[in-house]
């Protein structure tokens, strides 16, 4: 009988697991959102720039 009170903790660790790797992969993608968005902040200040040189 106490063989099956591993169960319960099994499943919550499962769970656990998956809602760990749901945040970790929600973070990934923000931060490489971000950094994309700020690359290209970065190339539009560029093209201006040299627009205005011209």
């Amino acid at each position: 009988m106490e063989g099956f009170m591993i169960f319960p903790i099994l499943i919550v660790l499962f769970y656990l697991t998956i809602i760990a790797a749901v945040f970790y992969l929600v973070y990934t993608w923000v931060t490489k959102f971000i950094s994309l968005k700020e690359e290209q902040n970065n190339l539009l200040r560029e093209i201006i720039k040299r627009m205005e040189n011209k």
